[in-house]
């Protein structure tokens, strides 16, 4: 938030002391949908600093998508095992280097597109197209994959 002027830090550090909160409630109440609604609220306060500070490119983004792909799986995880159900020995550290691999993925995919759309940088009608495309391939994939949790965990 460093990027944003004064009142946008101070409006900033206020939506992300709710998030913060948010997040708390999601853990000590065990509702699940909370920790989304934490890590939503944080990547949009990030997106809203980049759209006003006019950040051609953010090199701390990987960081940034890493960070929040471990809150939440780490959020959920931390519900899930409040839960009485007992895994085989070793589960709990199998799960870790997971959720670890995964944020190492995350960053490199992050870290990788970054210098990707710093190498083309060009603006046209198709490249806008296939961004959005993208965007809402991302957003069907993650529909997809919330209601086949959601059926499965019913």
């Amino acid at each position: 938030m460093a990027r944003g002027g004064d009142a946008f830090q101070a409006a900033g550090i206020r939506v992300v002391g709710l998030a913060f909160l948010a997040l708390v409630a999601a853990l000590v109440l065990s509702w699940p949908g909370f920790v989304a609604v934490a890590a939503a609220t944080v990547g949009g306060v990030y997106g809203t600093e980049l759209a006003i500070a006019d950040a051609p490119l953010d090199v701390a983004a990987p960081a940034v998508a890493a960070g929040l792909l471990l809150s939440v799986e780490l959020g959920y995880w931390s519900i899930e095992e409040r839960g009485g159900w007992k895994g085989e020995a070793g589960d709990s550290l199998r799960r870790g280097a997971f959720v670890a691999l995964l944020a190492a993925g995350a960053a490199l995919v992050a870290a990788t597109l970054l210098a990707l759309v710093d190498a083309v940088r060009t603006t046209s009608l198709a490249i806008d197209l296939v961004g959005a495309t993208a965007a809402a391939g991302v957003l069907v994939a993650v529909l997809v994959l919330t209601r086949a949790q959601s059926s499965s965990g019913s």
